[in-house]
């Protein structure tokens, strides 16, 4: 069992303890999300941005590595009567989707778990037709009950390849290809930004 698989059941209530961040997050993407955009979301955990996202979209394509996961994802989409919204396994690194197949491309809070981001971004931007929308929390440097609840993940086994900060962040995602994103920063418990990186590099 993953990591993941172990954390599915409580993966939604440890994101409340950064609840007004993650909320306002959600908000932003779907803010950023045109109405009626065809939506592929990679590593989606329990398919928070994808629920969130259900009424602005035609199409959602919610999908992780972790069947648990996405079984909570499942749970959380019959409850709220999300019916343009498909769930299934795919690996970020190869996803069966062809080229500029959905409008909108989202990514949140895996890049810093993977051996191979780059990788990743490839295929990110390749099925992408417009825009990747990158959410991510930032867990260097904290203080406080923050840095203890971060620290108390790690002892399940949470163990992110690389860690940032709002300004490691903007350097990350230009060197694996994704140049010239939008940032929007959030405050909380955990910092978080919201990037969003556009085919053609306009905004």
């Amino acid at each position: 069992m993953t990591f993941w698989d172990f954390c599915a059941p409580f993966y939604d209530l440890a994101e409340k303890t950064n609840g007004k961040a993650y909320d306002k997050m959600l908000k932003i993407v779907r803010e950023i999300v045109p109405q009626g955009a065809t939506v592929f979301e990679a590593a989606a955990g329990t398919g928070a941005i994808s629920v969130a996202i259900g009424d602005r979209a035609s199409r959602i394509l919610c999908t992780d590595v972790s069947e648990k996961m996405l079984n909570v994802a499942r749970r959380k989409a019959v409850k709220r009567g999300i019916q343009n919204i498909k769930i299934e396994n795919q690996n970020i690194f190869e996803l069966a989707e062809t080229d500029n197949s959905f409008d909108v491309v989202v990514a949140g809070q895996v890049l810093h778990l993977i051996d191979n981001p780059e990788k990743a971004a490839t295929e990110l931007k390749r099925v992408a037709k417009s825009m990747v929308i990158l959410p991510m929390s930032f867990t260097k440097n904290l203080r406080g009950t923050a840095k203890l609840g971060v620290n108390f993940y790690r002892l399940f086994g949470f163990a992110p390849k690389v860690e940032f900060t709002a300004d490691t962040y903007k350097v990350f995602l230009p060197s694996i290809g994704f140049e010239n994103c939008e940032y929007i920063q959030i405050a909380g418990k955990l910092p978080m930004a919201v990037a969003v990186w556009k085919k053609g590099g306009e905004f």
